[in-house]
């Protein structure tokens, strides 16, 4: 077994995976890093991180033999794409508050026996026309992932975790993040297609949703932008047009936050417990009955809700409409849930 470290950079959190990989499995290769910078090392403030950001994940090792076997897993929450929509610019705050979890995620893997950790980002840094104001602050190297790198390592990852499924399986993995959700769709061992776009619970909360709570004519908005962004591709994954081989998808697999979050708010888990979100069967009916919960409160109201980190409290609302649109457009029951994700595949070396 090998310990490594990977660091996720998101539109909305900042998040490591240290874990021991079996042997044999290749390292992630460095195609795609930004250039080191030779600014001094940032030291990560405490106080600087929000108060009740970071959470630290133990669990035991995702189902199959294979998959790393996670040894501290820990999540920031610093909004790096806050107002990204507005004039597609990183914040200097946002970045600020990034750089520190960054830092205080490197000082954490080299603790715990990791060697350096591989860095990626996601839409932020993709969308952003001054990535600088994030990588200028950094002392290592950065791979910025394109959309369709961030889905392929999504369906990996996913599989990684989840029981044995046949070969021949259909699978669909969806991501819901902060700033793009993600879709790939295939068997198993075969991926057919994916796609990224950039409907992110806080991209869409940012755009649309500007009352607390929300007025009805801002959920209709995310709603007609959600049918315009999805319902063609998700037709296309659920009725594969006649003649074609291919099948719709026999299972769904959701990861990311806002769709662990469904879980647990479902199953009201305080404190948040990993072993019980992964692998959940969180079926349709339940995620229709959480979103109207969310739609109808205030964030205050949000905050207290056994399952939601306070923090996701101004965007879940966002990010739970797209999960209930998905489903309805999908007609699909359930979506199992997965807490193993792009993190695990990049361990893995994918």
């Amino acid at each position: 077994m090998s310990r490594r470290a990977v660091i996720d950079i998101g539109t909305n959190s900042v998040r490591l995976l240290v874990a021991d990989v079996p042997d044999g499995a290749r390292a992630s290769s460095p195609s795609g890093l930004h250039p080191a910078r030779t600014e001094p090392p940032l030291r990560a403030r405490p106080a600087i991180l929000p108060d009740a950001g970071l959470a630290r994940l133990s669990r035991r090792g995702p189902a199959r033999a294979s998959a790393p076997r996670a040894v501290d897993q820990r999540l920031t929450i610093t909004r790096l794409g806050e107002g990204l929509g507005a004039g597609a610019a990183i914040r200097p705050a946002a970045a600020k508050r990034t750089a520190a979890a960054v830092g205080a995620f490197i000082e954490a893997a080299s603790a715990a026996g990791a060697g350096p950790p591989l860095l990626v980002a996601t839409h932020a840094l993709r969308a952003a026309r001054n990535p600088d104001e994030l990588l200028s602050r950094l002392r290592v190297p950065v791979r910025i992932l394109s959309g369709d790198e961030e889905a392929r390592l999504g369906f990996h990852g996913a599989l990684a975790g989840i029981g044995p499924l046949p070969s021949h399986a259909r699978v669909l993995i969806v991501d819901i993040g902060g700033g793009s959700v993600e879709l790939t769709w295939g068997e198993c061992r075969r991926i057919e297609d994916s796609l990224s776009l950039p409907i992110g619970a806080v991209v869409l909360t940012e755009q649309f949703l500007c009352h607390d709570p929300p007025l009805r004519r801002e959920v209709a908005a995310v709603e007609d932008a959600l049918g315009r962004t999805l319902d063609a591709p998700l037709d296309r994954i659920s009725r594969p047009a006649r003649g074609m081989r291919r099948k719709a998808p026999q299972r769904v697999i959701g990861v990311g936050g806002t769709i662990t979050t469904m879980a647990a708010l479902d199953q009201r888990l305080d404190p948040y417990d990993p072993d019980r979100v992964h692998g959940y069967r969180l079926t349709r009916r339940a995620v229709q009955r959480i979103t109207r919960r969310l739609l109808a409160q205030t964030v205050a109201e949000r905050r207290d809700l056994p399952g939601l980190q306070p923090e996701r409290a101004d965007i879940i609302a966002a990010g739970a409409l797209v999960l209930r649109h998905l489903l309805v457009q999908l007609d699909s029951r359930e979506i199992t849930v997965s807490e193993t994700d792009l993190l695990w595949a990049l361990a893995l070396g994918c």
